[in-house]
């Protein structure tokens, strides 16, 4: 009995680690939308908020560009060491290009980012990384 158990449960080690190892390649190898963006920096609406402009494309076999309609988080986090949180959605248009406002705090520094989740064969795709804070 305690040897039919110890076959067992190598057994079941053994598929749970072949079962990882096969998600794991093909979770990488997906491909990436692109997302440029326009520095939120040098669009000023108010005294606190900006606009962050920017579109996503989905790169096709033959090269071409199609533009990404669906929703962008855009995340937020305070410090280095701070999770990513998710500050809003947002929705592109037919074109691909997405806007929203976002705000710097009164004091300290917020770091921002866009993502666009996995969908229809195409990977996790995050943006740059943006600071705002005032001086």
């Amino acid at each position: 009995m305690r040897v039919f158990r110890t076959v067992l449960a190598a057994l079941v080690a053994a598929l749970l680690v072949i079962g990882a190892l096969s998600t794991g390649a093909t979770a990488g190898s997906s491909p990436k939308r692109i997302i440029e963006e326009a520095r939120p920096g040098d669009h000023q609406v108010s005294y606190n908020a900006f606009k962050l402009r920017g579109t996503v494309m989905e790169p096709q076999a033959d090269g071409t560009l199609l533009p990404y309609v669906g929703k962008v988080k855009i995340l937020k986090k305070a410090c280095g060491t701070c999770k990513w949180k998710t500050a809003k959605k947002v929705k592109t248009n037919d074109r691909g290009i997405f806007k929203t406002r976002i705000f710097a705090p009164e004091k300290g520094r917020w770091k921002w980012r866009s993502k666009v989740d996995h969908s229809n064969g195409f990977g996790n795709t995050k943006g740059k990384v943006w600071t705002l804070y005032f001086d």
